[in-house]
């Protein structure tokens, strides 16, 4: 049967002319009778994959409501709708509006027509609207936090002192990234505001600020020489750093040592803990764009590493992990 010409029932023309996915379902078999070439291209299946197939195939995840929104479907005859997710044939996971309704076949058959809407331009511009709300409250926070640095700034003791540069350092990174937030969807992560700095300057600033998973300084090793150069963004190349020691900490390593060289025309920063490895899942992986927060609280962290490594033209890599510990390679090569 070819889905992408369906004859036979007055549904024909309404599947050859919506803009949206539509199918057609028989309602005695359950099975696809036709698809239009938007649904096609959103679930990823050709018309011979989907003539073998019912919806419990394309909603493998949710055939309760499913099965709950075809009675209805049938019982009421006319429009009804719903929201269930679509799994594509590449595995992802599609929210979608649903909505259907009883069609007459030539045959004297029943059928089911659903128009499926794809909701994930909804849901990015709820997301959107949410984050955006949320950073302007967090900025206004950190405004607050700050001005009390710049007051502890001129206190007689020279710890407070430097404590409250580590801490006024620290809250405009996250008022630069309140900004950056604020811009996702429009744009990528800004391009890197490269300067000639030492690898040791990164490190005192890391040993100053990141703490382990108990709230306490971090063991924190440095052992970058003086004359291990980058041309690169401070404050990117602190983040890429601080995600791998508080990456190690969390996954239970008691120490993290940091060093690095210069090789040819890049600077390689080696960040080394005493952890019990990376999930196969998630070392295989670093590098995909695909790595998320659902490989645990590494995922997320690994992740903006490999977007500021990338950013910069170089790369995130794992040197080895095992039992006795991971090592990550951070590559960052000059400009020009």
């Amino acid at each position: 049967m070819d889905l992408s010409a369906p004859v036979g029932h007055p549904a024909a023309e309404l599947l050859a002319e919506n803009f949206d996915p539509a199918v057609l379902i028989d309602a005695g078999s359950g099975r696809f009778l036709a698809a239009n070439g938007a649904a096609r291209e959103l679930l990823g299946f050709s018309s011979e994959e989907l003539a073998d197939m019912t919806p419990a195939d394309i909603h493998p995840h949710e055939i309760a409501r499913l099965e709950g929104f075809m009675a209805n479907v049938r019982r009421e005859g006319r429009w009804s709708s719903d929201e269930l997710s679509c799994r594509t044939r590449d595995g992802r996971t599609v929210p979608a509006l649903l909505r259907a309704r009883m069609m007459g076949r030539e045959d004297g058959g029943d059928a089911v027509l659903i128009v499926i809407r794809d909701q994930r331009e909804r849901q990015l511009a709820e997301l959107g609207s949410a984050v955006r709300q949320l950073t302007h409250d967090l900025k206004n926070t950190l405004a607050t936090a700050q001005l009390m640095c710049d007051r502890l700034a001129a206190h007689e003791d020279d710890r407070v002192r430097l404590s409250s540069e580590s801490m006024a350092r620290a809250l405009e990174r996250a008022l630069d990234i309140c900004r950056q937030t604020v811009q996702a969807g429009r744009v990528g992560l800004p391009a890197p505001d490269r300067e000639r700095f030492l690898l040791a300057d990164v490190v005192e600033e890391l040993a100053a600020t990141a703490v382990g998973p108990d709230g306490s300084a971090a063991a924190l090793e440095g052992v970058a020489s003086d004359d291990v150069l980058l041309d690169a963004d401070f404050d990117q190349t602190y983040r890429i750093l601080l995600n791998l020691v508080r990456n190690a900490f969390d996954a239970g390593a008691r120490s993290v040592r940091i060093s690095g060289r210069n090789d040819g025309e890049s600077a390689v920063i080696e960040v080394a803990d005493d952890g019990p490895g990376l999930p196969g899942s998630v070392a295989g992986r670093i590098g995909q764009d695909q790595l998320s927060g659902r490989e645990g609280g590494s995922g997320l962290g690994l992740r903006i590493c490999h977007e500021l490594c990338r950013n910069h033209g170089g790369r995130l890599e794992v040197a080895r992990t095992g039992p006795a510990g991971t090592c990550f390679r951070v590559t960052l090569p000059f400009s020009g």
